[in-house]
């Protein structure tokens, strides 16, 4: 059963159960909604107040009067322009070079049963538990002796090969899904088989690609240790690390200019969602996991 069917199955009328186990889904989603979206109304509410607003207690929910002033004032602190620049740079190169390693590499443990396929998998399993931390010290000291440190390109490939176990797994989890009688019909009319991964396994993984790809995106768009470790130039500040340093430059943490800056930080990973959300969907939706 996919995970569609799992989430739609949960609010199916004819299923069987009793009214107050339904009820009980219902108030779990709500709380979930709101669990998520007053922290976001907060923040933004909190951008649209004026100084005299901030510090008054109790705080007022809506902001009277509401003023962009917040924004302009925390824009001229600092290179923000820069910074949005940087992490979208960052986030992108770190996308693609993740997707075009995991695809072809999922797309191998997952088809082809060759000698040392199963131990490779289980070690992108073990991957994904070896908490960031633990890496920060080897992986400075070998960005170090390549001459990467404090680079947008050292900074690609930490979160490309941190991320690489990530992307084969969900990628490994959508590709045993797939029916393998195309694959079969395109081998038996002698097509090689780089064309069948690219002409036939590609466009059915789009989806999953898609999905993949929006995670690996938005982690790498927040993330905050690694920057704050390899990154040094103020000019090569990530959003992240920018937030944290535009606290320091006024001594005291203005929160309405935190609060602005934090929203536009947001407003990139909204819009994302916004425009590939179907395809978001599609994609988890076609994820068993295993």
């Amino acid at each position: 059963m996919s995970v569609a069917d799992r989430i739609s199955g949960l609010f199916d009328p004819d299923r069987e159960g009793v009214a107050w186990e339904r009820g009980l889904r219902y108030v779990g989603v709500v709380l979930a909604a709101l669990f998520v979206l007053v922290p976001l109304y907060w923040m933004v509410a909190t951008s649209l107040k004026g100084s005299s607003q901030i510090g008054v207690f109790p705080p007022a929910l809506v902001p009277s009067p509401a003023t962009i002033e917040p924004y302009l004032s925390a824009w001229q602190t600092g290179p923000w322009g820069q910074w949005f620049l940087n992490t979208m740079l960052i986030s992108g190169g770190s996308t693609v070079v993740a997707l075009a390693i995991s695809t072809p590499a999922a797309y191998a443990l997952a088809r082809f049963d060759f000698p040392g396929s199963n131990p490779v998998y289980l070690l992108f399993l073990g991957l994904l538990m070896i908490p960031a931390q633990i890496l920060l010290i080897p992986l400075y000291n070998l960005l170090a002796s390549l001459g990467l440190v404090d680079t947008r390109v050292g900074l690609i490939l930490v979160y490309s090969t941190f991320f690489l176990a990530f992307s084969v797994f969900l990628l490994h989890s959508f590709m045993t899904n797939l029916p393998e009688s195309l694959e079969e019909a395109a081998r038996i009319g002698g097509i090689p088989e780089w064309k069948i991964f690219i002409k036939v396994i590609l466009p059915l993984v789009k989806s999953g690609m898609v999905a993949t790809g929006m995670l690996i995106f938005v982690f790498t768009w927040n993330e905050f240790l690694f920057a704050l470790t390899f990154l040094q130039s103020e000019q090569l500040y990530t959003i992240s690390v920018g937030l944290q340093s535009f606290q320091g430059i006024h001594g005291a943490t203005v929160y309405n200019q935190l609060f602005a800056m934090s929203t536009l930080a947001t407003l990139p990973v909204v819009i994302l969602f916004a425009l590939f959300s179907d395809q978001f969907i599609e994609g988890i939706a076609g994820l068993e996991m295993e």
